[in-house]
């Protein structure tokens, strides 16, 4: 294979890989993604301590319980619903005393939708969020979903529980048969995403309650984000099992899938594109059991469910058992989720180039910290990583420029040899020694370029931080980070700028690289190819990675104009003098 055909199917190779990679297809296989929020506190132990109210019309509802059971004799009560809305520093819960206080809704305070309305994280598909159900034995899935329980702040009203200075409690206690009744009290803390769930089972051992007791989450993480699809896509569940350092994790389709797993479990959880909700047992539990499915109405309309439940083994011998979780509800946040130690970070898509994207962000924060612009961060950032590959750039315009200097030698061997394929690459590859010239030397750059711009990739679709991040002082332009700088509309078409500007500096760079002098014919079009594999490539990508390209290719040419002496080959070596054709005569 000559040379030229070398470099093109190198090249071609390249961009294959780099659509392949950008493919939902890929990231499918191997990921199955505004102000800066106040950072909470890590609570490293997992022990707790332990207004204006608005009134709602209830109503008196019979407990309802599955027949052939002993907890069929509830004692009677005459309860309504009570709810408890609980405020912090960091979100705003809404409690139910239905089956001992379900989560209803979870609203974070520093975090806005594109309307700027707060995140709100639990599913309209979701029902009794954190009930409990006795599992096994005689019973079969009897639920407290629809219980209705004695809450410690009173009864049938709306209250207000403030969190702000120091941690607090509050219980439900839901009355069984025989005596039995589970208490649940919840802690929250004021600088925290998670809150604490001690759950006491009290005289069981007078009733037959299953061999399993469990506490549930329902609808995984409700869609937060005005691209719906981009979303749902990175809805996934995960379960940290057994002795693995990451977690596994669950897809969801149409299909609906229901499936007990039974494996040592240190936590289970579900995560959308930024946010995530994970059951945390206080003691690791032998199995969970969960369903999975998506809904109808496409891509731009319909939303992944994970419906799980956590199973604590449950020792009916005992007067009191206990089942106790610390539940996390909250940002995606790699710094915050990392503070536990469980590998909760895991949960986010780093790709095949991880440890690139780690370090990218821990230098993004700490630029932030000094500068809170992320738009100016992230040309602080472009100019360091072009400095860092600047020899290596160096290295492949030098490469570059060789090689279009030893085309009429090149030439001249082809012309000389073209009927002996094997002699013409031996001497094709004698005179790149000879010249010193490494026909490879200008793809390395590109190889080595390339995990950088695959980690920034997944940096800025699946890290918080950037999400709503706007360019301060350009938001007219560029007002998310984290989305297409989209500028209009029209015939239906979004209008992205900086893709169209990326291209364009894209095409000059490869057209200095490429210059028509002296090119081969087949290398001539490269550079209008590879722009448009990467314009179409690009063009619904973050504007934050639209910009990073676009600057490290301004400053790759401002390199190559001004920065890169002209290289100039061996005076020794001189070209082979072409064989010359005979020439026909002529008939008169």
């Amino acid at each position: 294979m000559s040379e030229q055909n070398r470099t093109l199917v190198a090249i071609a190779l390249m961009g294959l890989i780099l659509m392949i990679f950008f493919s939902d297809w890929y990231q499918e296989k191997v990921a199955p993604g505004s102000t800066t929020p106040q950072k909470p506190h890590i609570e490293s132990s997992f022990s707790s301590e332990s207004d204006t109210t608005e009134r709602v019309a209830v109503t008196d509802t019979p407990v309802v319980v599955p027949t052939q059971t002993p907890l069929d004799t509830l004692v009677a009560s005459n309860l309504s619903e009570t709810r408890v809305i609980v405020s912090t520093p960091l979100y705003e819960m809404h409690f139910s005393n239905r089956g001992g206080g379900t989560l209803e809704k979870v609203y974070l305070n520093n975090y806005l939708k594109k309307d700027s309305s707060r995140v709100q994280m639990i599913s309209d598909m979701a029902e009794g969020v954190l009930a409990n159900q006795f599992i096994g034995y005689d019973v079969e899935d009897f639920d407290t979903q629809d219980l209705l329980s004695v809450c410690s702040l009173g009864e049938g009203y709306d209250f207000d529980f403030s969190v702000y200075d120091n941690p607090d409690s509050f219980s439900f206690e839901i009355p069984l048969a025989g005596g039995a009744k589970i208490i649940r009290t919840f802690t929250f803390y004021p600088d925290s995403f998670h809150f604490d769930l001690s759950q006491e089972l009290i005289n069981f051992d007078q009733v037959n309650a299953g061999r399993y007791f469990a506490t549930s989450w329902s609808g995984g993480v409700a869609p937060t984000e005005k691209n719906r699809k981009d979303d749902l896509y990175y809805s996934e569940m995960y379960a940290l099992l057994g002795d693995d350092s990451s977690p596994s994790d669950y897809s969801a389709d149409e299909d609906r899938e229901s499936e007990v797993q039974t494996a040592l479990t240190t936590w289970v959880g579900t995560r959308s594109k930024y946010f995530t909700a994970i059951l945390i047992p206080e003691r690791s539990v032998s199995e969970f059991k969960m369903v999975r499915y998506q809904t109808a109405g496409g891509d731009d309309n319909s939303e992944k469910i994970f419906d799980f439940d956590v199973r604590d083994a449950f020792d009916r011998r005992s007067a009191v058992s206990e089942s106790n979780y610390r539940v996390y509800v909250g940002p995606l946040d790699f710094d915050i989720l990392k503070g536990y130690g469980l590998s909760f970070e895991e949960m986010m898509n780093w790709g095949w180039f991880g440890i690139i994207g780690k370090g990218a962000l821990w230098v993004f924060k700490s630029l932030y910290s000094i500068i809170p612009n992320y738009g100016i961060v992230l040309i602080i950032f472009s100019i360091l990583v072009k400095l860092l590959l600047a020899p290596l750039t160096k290295k492949q315009f030098s490469s570059t420029q060789s090689m279009q200097q030893a085309q009429p030698q090149i030439t001249a061997l082809k012309e000389k040899y073209k009927d002996d394929p094997k002699r013409l690459n031996e001497e094709t590859m004698k005179l790149y020694k000879e010249l010193g010239v490494n026909p490879l030397g200008g793809c390395l750059p590109l190889l080595i370029q390339m995990p950088i711009l695959i980690a920034m990739f997944n940096l800025f679709r699946t890290t918080i931080e950037l999400r709503g991040a706007a360019f301060k002082g350009l938001e007219f332009w560029i007002s998310d980070l984290s989305l297409p700088d989209t500028v209009g509309n029209i015939a239906g078409i979004d209008i992205n700028l900086l893709p169209i500007i990326m291209s364009a500096t894209m095409m000059l760079q490869q057209k200095l690289m490429t210059p028509t002098a002296n090119a081969n014919p087949q290398m001539k079009n490269m550079p209008y190819i590879m722009t448009a594999v990467f314009f179409f490539m690009f063009y619904t990508f973050p504007s934050g990675l639209n910009l990073y390209y676009t600057l490290f290719n301004v400053m790759s040419i401002v390199q190559q104009k001004f920065f890169t002496p002209k290289q100039t080959l061996p005076a020794s070596v001189t070209a082979p003098t072409p064989v010359a054709r005979p020439k026909k005569k002529r008939k008169k």
